[in-house]
């Protein structure tokens, strides 16, 4: 391939300096997060951990990336600038060193969230930050110049196409996450418009959603109650299946309702709307929770209380079941209520 044919399809490297971006933020925010954990908050210090291990786990693909793919090339085509080259080697290993480093005291911190290995995590992310952007200044202002003058655009691409190949789906959506989060509109543009279609569909429909999730629950310590998602997941799972039962078998259903009558014949079409209202209850239980809305789940549940408690005080007062009204109605709207308490309790604004 000749100079000019180089030059006319030359390396776009500014999705670099976007992708550094991302890197300088959480490299900066990381060591602030674990140095505000208290002692002793082992449920704080796993989840920034497990965020943790993305971060690092993204920048050695993106490092490994350039090391395999574009360093041999930028090697082979230069001369006097050989040396910036051998010095980005240099510097993605004194990087991956500081990455073990913080590996090493963050495994320790996350299973005692001591205050000793606390400190000493934070002074492994400040000495990781301080050789992370050493060398990301260094390849602005010295490396890319170089890659757009000597390597192709399908070549500096195939870093990206390493990087898909390399990550699972999750790293992946969480790493476009991070380089997107800061970016201008037209860098992110710019980003999402080099992404396949399907992608850029998952990205828009659960990956953005799932990245504010993730990034609420490393900065803030807001954290969806276990206890709560489960009754969540409880109430749905029981009430969708309450709602095809009576779609499939009205009749053989309602007596477990507790009134003492129900209608009959042409009449169980009404029995039929309550499947469909129970169907939709559970439906809107699990899209809630596909969607990573804890908080919007928990307003929802508290609002649906009344639905169980409006059931039993019906029963009661058309001398149905006692039993039914109480055991099954007044308790159901108990938990409901009580999940969306500890739903909205455990997601609060701050």
């Amino acid at each position: 391939m000749t100079t000019t044919e180089l030059r006319a399809d030359h390396a776009d490297t500014r999705s670099m300096v976007i992708i550094h971006k991302g890197f300088r933020r959480e490299s900066r925010l990381l060591g602030e997060l674990v140095a505000a954990v208290r002692p002793g908050d082992v449920r704080r210090a796993r989840a920034i951990v497990a965020f943790m291990d993305d971060y690092r786990a993204g920048l050695h693909m993106h490092h490994t990336g350039e090391d395999e793919l574009l360093w041999p090339l930028l090697l082979a085509r230069v001369d006097l600038d050989a040396e910036i080259v051998l010095r980005m080697e240099e510097q993605h290993s004194r990087v991956e060193a500081s990455l073990a480093a913080v590996a090493e005291r963050s495994a320790a911190w996350r299973a005692s969230a001591s205050a000793a290995d606390r400190d000493a995590l934070v002074a492994a992310l400040a000495h990781h930050r301080t050789v992370l952007i050493e060398h990301l200044d260094d390849e602005e202002t010295n490396l890319l110049p170089l890659a757009e003058r000597h390597l192709t655009a399908a070549e500096w691409d195939a870093q990206g196409e390493h990087f898909v190949a390399t990550a699972t789906k999750m790293q992946a959506l969480t790493f476009l996450g991070v380089i997107l989060e800061d970016a201008t509109p037209e860098e992110r543009a710019m980003m999402l418009g080099g992404l396949p279609g399907p992608v850029r569909l998952i990205w828009k429909t659960v990956g953005q959603r799932r990245y504010a999730n993730l990034m609420r629950r490393v900065r803030t310590g807001d954290a969806p109650s276990r206890v709560g998602t489960a009754i969540a997941v409880a109430a749905g799972l029981g009430i969708g299946y309450v709602g095809l039962s009576y779609l499939i078998a009205p009749g053989s259903t309602a007596p477990s309702f507790g009134l003492p009558a129900w209608p009959h014949g042409e009449a169980e079409a009404f029995l039929r709307l309550k499947g469909v209202r129970d169907l939709a209850s559970g439906l809107i239980t699990f899209a809630l929770l596909a969607r990573g809305e804890h908080r919007a789940l928990g307003w929802t549940f508290l609002a649906t209380a009344v639905i169980p408690a409006g059931d039993a005080l019906t029963i009661l007062t058309n001398h149905g079941s006692t039993a039914a009204a109480l055991g099954i109605h007044g308790l159901t709207a108990a938990a409901v209520a009580l999940g969306g308490a500890l739903l909205v309790r455990s997601t609060r604004r701050r």
